[in-house]
């Protein structure tokens, strides 16, 4: 597959869909205030009662988080056998992390933010790295620690089970 056939795939399910940041547990599907930049509620609730989602109930709940969305994307390409792996930025200043995805085609690696409601401006945008230290070298020189979190990212757990194993 092209570089644009995929990603029209990935985009078809997520951007076309109406996806909502948050996840869904019981039924229940928990959203942060989008009144506030930093909702303290909804990230409590991330670091407490949070687990990382099957691929199938993001896409019945049409909501996920950075790490939901990313097991769904790498579920679809895992279907059309095309190679991706998951990795975890951790910003160093702002002690944030966030999860995605890239993916291997035409000998390049690809990365496409997907993640709902991103704010960031490349947001549905492919960005494309000649190869794969192209792609650490952006975010460590950005004052990133980069993590590859392929085989680390499972279904049921928490995010202080996957930062403990990041430690590691």
């Amino acid at each position: 597959m092209q570089i644009n056939q995929i990603c029209d795939l990935l985009k078809k399910e997520l951007l076309n869909n109406d996806y909502e940041y948050g996840f869904c547990l019981n039924g229940i599907k928990y959203k942060p205030n989008a009144s506030n930049s930093f909702d303290p509620d909804f990230f409590h609730l991330l670091s407490t009662i949070y687990h990382i989602q099957s691929p199938d109930d993001t896409e019945r709940g049409k909501i996920g988080t950075c790490n939901d969305v990313v097991v769904l994307m790498k579920s679809i390409l895992d279907k059309h056998n095309v190679p991706s792996k998951i990795w975890i930025l951790h910003n160093l200043q702002n002690d944030k992390y966030h999860t995605v995805l890239t993916f291997s085609a035409e000998d390049k690696i690809v990365y496409l933010e997907l993640t709902p409601h991103s704010r960031k401006p490349w947001y549905g945008k492919e960005i494309i790295y000649d190869n794969e230290q192209s792609f650490l070298s952006e975010y460590k020189d950005n004052e990133c620690e980069v993590y590859n979190a392929t085989n680390l990212i499972l279904i049921g757990k928490t995010l202080d089970e996957l930062l403990s194993e990041l430690a590691r």
